[in-house]
């Protein structure tokens, strides 16, 4: 929703923390990756039509962006691995970056993590 400026206000006004180097949104390197798997494959998010080059995409939300890469390592491992039935790879990963990094919430309107015990921003 990021990339098609069309964020609900709770989470625009992280964003725009984030950009003003206020706060530090991290988004696991999983979840990166899929959002450049998107742009390659021209996917539509809200009805808009993803542009640009992966590349372009990477530079835009953490080159010069407001996003820090949160690496999958270890820990995340361990706890993705006691959770691995709870959640779809996608939301396991990003869950467990969650409770690795320790932070504050999840920025995301997906209903599973909502309904999940993490603390999640959206509307």
């Amino acid at each position: 929703m990021y990339l098609v400026d069309s964020l609900p206000p709770r989470a625009d006004r992280i964003f725009a923390e984030a950009e003003a180097g206020e706060t530090v949104i991290q988004a696991p390197s999983t979840a990166l990756a899929e959002v450049l798997y998107a742009v390659s494959r021209d996917g539509d998010v809200r009805g808009v039509t993803l542009t640009g080059t992966p590349e372009e995409t990477r530079q835009a939300l953490v080159g010069e962006g407001p996003i820090s890469i949160a690496p999958v390592n270890d820990a995340e491992l361990l706890e993705y691995a006691a959770m691995v039935d709870e959640f779809s790879i996608h939301d396991g990963m990003i869950v467990a970056s969650d409770r690795a990094q320790e932070t504050d919430a999840i920025i995301t309107s997906d209903g599973v993590i909502q309904e999940s015990e993490v603390e999640t921003v959206w509307d």
